[in-house]
């Protein structure tokens, strides 16, 4: 089968290979990938700047149907259209583990890093962490569930946005889409800002239904911004552009006691005011990508319309032109791109 792989050390180390299928183990079911989103944490393993067990077949955003089950497996049957949570390696005895939290087990290996992932025709994983798409929601609408899930994970879960909050969303790309989208789920008046190279995206923001966009770069940004939140200064903050002057200028425009939620890996060492962080009483918290409870709870807002992502798909590419593929993701052209390996 087709798979895209990370092979060894250095961005000229990513190459689409032959490989056999995988086997089924008795606890496990065999997916065919429908669709597998490239996620910013996928360009940071091409650029050695996330670890990954190579050589590895990257990719662990995704959607499938399910086409074999193991002996085990009695909760799943072929047909069944699926996603999967990432975390598929763990060690099952560790305090983490036993609260839920795979992601923070110290033996964790996840689809697309530490184990073969989604950018291949088929994938297996374990039954226990599949769940089903509901029938209201497409297939490539449920390949953005993952990135879903860590939003539900930042802003529901480890961060809390009230009704009424004032929300800042730094960086309009697709986490910050997906943060805007979340927050107004949960009563939030949402103002997103970006760059001027950021103008479409901002338009796209008014659309899907942030209280206001503020290009940054406006030399009366600020005064707009805290004249938004009735001069109080906003009450959440999400950074989603992975870059140290938006990370300070959420610490800036929040107010004393607001909530600062990182959303997404900066790839690199950054420079923060946690000086201001500390006089002003900042809450500072994050989510490392999602848990069981996380993916329930993204699945629920998809099936009930509560958030709608089909605006977000903006390129469906064979995997065969996975280079292209990776090209807009880099240059961040569109939203999230999906590539296709059964095509």
């Amino acid at each position: 089968m087709k798979a895209l792989m990370k092979k060894e050390k250095g961005v000229d180390g990513v190459a689409l290979e032959r490989v056999e299928p995988p086997v089924v183990k008795t606890n496990e079911i065999k997916v065919k990938i429908h669709a597998a989103g490239i996620c910013g944490t996928d360009i940071h393993i091409i650029h050695d700047q996330y670890p990954s067990n190579f050589p590895v077949i990257m990719g662990h955003e995704y959607s499938g149907t399910v086409v074999e089950v193991g002996e085990e497996v009695d909760n799943f049957k072929v047909g069944d259209r699926v996603v999967s949570a990432t975390a598929v390696v763990t060690c099952g005895g560790c305090s983490y583990c036993n609260q839920g939290l795979l992601m923070l087990c110290d033996q964790r290996k996840s689809i697309g890093s530490g184990v073969h992932g989604a950018f291949a025709e088929y994938m297996v994983v374990p039954a226990n962490l599949a769940y089903n798409i509901p029938s209201s929601v497409t297939l490539d609408e449920a390949a953005l569930t993952e990135p879903l899930a860590c939003v539900v994970r930042c802003m529901m879960e480890r961060g809390r946005v009230d009704a009424g909050d004032f929300v800042l969303v730094s960086g309009p790309g697709t986490m910050g889409m997906l943060s805007l989208l979340v927050a107004k789920a949960n009563g939030g008046n949402v103002v997103v800002i970006g760059t001027s190279q950021d103008s479409e995206r901002l338009n796209l923001a008014l659309e899907l239904g942030a209280t206001a966009v503020v290009n940054v770069e406006e030399e009366d940004a600020e005064q707009r911004l805290m004249e938004l939140t009735n001069k109080k200064g906003f009450d959440i903050a999400v950074e989603c552009a992975g870059v140290s002057v938006s990370a300070n200028n959420c610490i800036k425009l929040l107010r004393k006691q607001g909530m600062l939620i990182q959303m997404g890996l900066f790839g690199k060492k950054i420079e923060l005011d946690s000086d201001l962080l500390l006089m002003k009483e900042i809450d500072y918290t994050n989510g490392y990508a999602s848990e069981p409870t996380s993916w329930e709870r993204a699945l629920r807002l998809l099936e009930h319309k509560h958030v709608d992502v089909s605006s977000l798909i903006s390129n469906k590419i064979p995997i065969e032109k996975w280079q292209t593929a990776i090209r807009l993701a880099e240059q961040k052209i569109g939203y999230k791109t999906l590539l296709l390996p059964n095509i």
